[in-house]
C-alpha cells in the first residue's frame, strides 16, 4: 500500500466512482421485463402440460418424460449454438428478437394440437427457440452494464425471471377455471409477444457500439474446458443431470393426491407446489 496521500486519494475516488456507476438502467429493466413476460408465457403451458399429455391425450407418463427429455436436450444444444451466434453484437440482437417471438408462438400452438405427436414437435421446437435466445439475452445484459456490476445485474434479472415463473402457474390456474386447458395455453401467446416488445425496448437502450469487425460464426469447445471454467461446467452438468423436469413433479402430485382430494383439487395443489418451488428460486436469485 502506498504512503503517498495523493495516490491514496486517487484510489479512493476511483473506488467511489466504481460504486456509483449506474447499472439498473432502462435497458436492464427491459431485459428483466422480457424475462418476466416470457416466463409468464411459457410457464402457462408448462404448468398445464402434464394434464394435457396424460389426461387430454391419454398418453402414459413415460411419453411425458420422453417429450420433456427431448425438449430439454434440444434446448441445451440450442444454447450452445445460440452462444456461438451471439458472439457477434449485431447478430445477438436478431437472435434474441427471433427467439422470444418463436418461443411464444410455438408454445401457444400446443393448445390447438390435435395429436400427441404434434404436441411433442411443438414443445421441442418451442424449447429449441428458447435455448437459442437465452445466450443472446445474457450477452445483451452484459452489454448494458459495467463488468463490476455483472453479479447484481444478472441476479436482478434472475429474480424478475423467477417472479414470472410464479405468475405463470397462477395465471394458468385462473385461465383453466375460466376457459379450459387448451384455450389457456393458446392465450399464453399474449405475454410471450409482450416479451418481444420488452426486448426490443431494451435493444433500443443499448449503449452506442463502436465500429468493430463482424465476428464469424465459430464453434470453439476446448478452451472452455480448461481451468476453473471447466470445473464450473462439470458442476453445472451434474446438477442438470439430476434436475428432474418440473412437469414430472407436477404430474406426480395429482397421482398421489387425487384419491383423497379429487382430480381438480389435486391439480390445483400440484400447481401450488410448483409455485412454491419457483418462490424459492426467486428468493435465492439476487442474494446469490
Amino acid at each position: 500500500m502506498s504512503n503517498n496521500p495523493n495516490e491514496q486519494t486517487a484510489d479512493t475516488n476511483s473506488k467511489t466512482t466504481e460504486r456509483k456507476v449506474p447499472w439498473l438502467t432502462p435497458g436492464v429493466w427491459g431485459i428483466a421485463l422480457a424475462s418476466f413476460l416470457a416466463d409468464v408465457g411459457h410457464e402457462v403451458p408448462t404448468a398445464l402440460f402434464a394434464s394435457l399429455v396424460t389426461i387430454t391425450f391419454g398418453a402414459p407418463a413415460a411419453v411425458l418424460g420422453l417429450i420433456e427429455g427431448l425438449a430439454d436436450g434440444l434446448a441445451g444444444m440450442a444454447r450452445f449454438a445460440g452462444g456461438t451466434l451471439s458472439d457477434d453484437p449485431e447478430r445477438r440482437r436478431r437472435v434474441a428478437l427471433g427467439g422470444y417471438t418463436l418461443t411464444a408462438i410455438l408454445s401457444s400452438l400446443i393448445g390447438v394440437a390435435g395429436a400427441i405427436w404434434q404436441v411433442a414437435l411443438l414443445r421441442m421446437a418451442a424449447w429449441t427457440s428458447r435455448g437459442l435466445r437465452v445466450p443472446a439475452g445474457n450477452a445483451l445484459l452484459a452489454d448494458m452494464v459495467p463488468a463490476e456490476a455483472y453479479g447484481r445485474a444478472y441476479g436482478f434479472e434472475r429474480t424478475i425471471d423467477n417472479l414470472g415463473a410464479i405468475g405463470g402457474p397462477l395465471l394458468a390456474l385462473g385461465l383453466v377455471t375460466l376457459v379450459g386447458v387448451c384455450t389457456a395455453i393458446v392465450l399464453s401467446v399474449i405475454p410471450g409477444l409482450l416479451a418481444t416488445l420488452a426486448i426490443l425496448f431494451a435493444i433500443r437502450h443499448l449503449p452506442r457500439a463502436t465500429a468493430r469487425t463482424r465476428t464469424p460464426v465459430r464453434i470453439v469447445v476446448r478452451p472452455l474446458l480448461r481451468g476453473r471454467l471447466g470445473q464450473v461446467l462439470v458442476g453445472v452438468s451434474l446438477f442438470e443431470a439430476g434436475n428432474v423436469a418440473a412437469t414430472l413433479l407436477i404430474l406426480r402430485a395429482p397421482q398421489q393426491l387425487t384419491p383423497s382430494l379429487g382430480l381438480n383439487a389435486a391439480t390445483q395443489v400440484a400447481i401450488g407446489l410448483y409455485v412454491g418451488y419457483n418462490v424459492t428460486a426467486t428468493i435465492a436469485s439476487f442474494p446469490a
